[in-house]
């Protein structure tokens, strides 16, 4: 063997002891720097970076815990369909239940009835315990297509053909007719909550109010209808109600007289510059005598004349009782 054959031979193993290095390397960069982050929920409630989150240590009194969809099928009627929970920490006390309520913006009833087990004083919270902060008491479903009272009150809610409980029929739809108000007895609609069903309105039913078939008036009696009998003024307690608008108060007159002159071919009305009385001579005035017997109220203002005579009458007794006395 030559020079340059054992030249060749330790240039290729140079070559390939760098090959085997540079492959180490890469390995410990895809294996380290180039690890891919992973995003939790942690992650997307903080808005921090994956780095950020991995190396710190978050103290609080809650923790947090996805959810899924509702479990409609697999939790019972009755029982709380829980939509999404909040945990807790070690520091437990009474006022943790308050603390999760108004943290999931809640009101503390709900949080109660989200959580039957819990004592109505808190006292029984468990650290470290996930608990219902969102969620809803689970209704019987219409899973046949029946639906309504007749049926165990069974909601539309969620059945695949209609969701929409037709009163008429007590069967779940989706058509316009089973939607409709006055028609649609819950579902995907405002129902009967909100709108009657059977005819029946007003105070005394809850304050429902008339719609579709039913007409759209509830009379004092708490039916609905249409027509004067349903509508018509002192009639209707609710609905599209027939209601006479009061007149207006009378104004003031603000006048349009330039000289003091009133009524005749212009009709001008007195103002206060000139008084706002049109005596029976057509002058304005605010005296009694322009105000009283004769005023013309079509062209100013004008005050009751009742007291006058027997103001006047009473002056003139007593001047003649004077006059005698003299």
């Amino acid at each position: 063997m030559n020079h340059f054959q054992d030249s060749q031979i330790r240039s290729r193993r140079l070559h390939s002891i760098m090959f085997h290095l540079l492959l180490a390397l890469l390995s410990i960069v895809a294996a380290d720097d180039c690890k891919p982050s992973t995003w939790t929920a942690a992650t997307l409630r903080t808005g921090a970076t994956p780095s950020i989150v991995a190396n710190t240590t978050i103290k609080s009194w809650i923790r947090f815990k996805s959810a899924s969809v509702a479990a409609i099928g697999s939790v019972k009627p009755g029982e709380v369909n829980c939509r999404y929970w909040g945990g807790t920490y070690e520091d437990v006390n009474y006022y943790t239940c308050t603390q999760l309520a108004n943290k999931y913006d809640i009101t503390i009833e709900k949080f109660f009835i989200l959580n039957p087990d819990l004592d109505p004083d808190c006292g029984n919270i468990q650290p470290n315990t996930d608990y219902c902060v969102d969620g809803f008491i689970e209704p019987v479903r219409a899973t046949d297509g029946r639906c309504g009272p007749p049926n165990n009150n069974a909601t539309c809610r969620g059945y695949r053909s209609g969701q929409c409980c037709n009163a008429e029929t007590w069967t779940c739809g989706n058509s316009t007719t089973d939607c409709a108000r006055g028609t649609c007895y819950e579902g995907i609609c405002a129902g009967d909550r909100v709108y009657s069903t059977d005819g029946t309105c007003g105070y005394a039913n809850r304050n429902r109010l008339c719609a579709g078939k039913w007409g759209d008036c509830c009379n004092l009696d708490g039916v609905c209808g249409t027509g004067a009998d349903f509508c018509g003024e002192g009639v209707c307690q609710s609905g599209n109600c027939i209601r006479t608008s009061p007149p207006p108060p009378p104004m003031p007159p603000l006048g349009n007289t330039t000289d003091g002159r009133c009524g005749g071919p212009q009709a001008y009305v007195c103002n206060v510059v000139y008084g706002n009385c049109c005596n029976k001579d057509g002058i304005c005035g605010s005296l009694p005598s322009d105000c009283g017997a004769g005023c013309q109220p079509q062209f100013g203002m004008c005050k009751s004349t009742a007291s006058t005579p027997t103001t006047a009458s009473s002056s003139a007794s007593i001047s003649t009782a004077s006059a005698s006395q003299t």
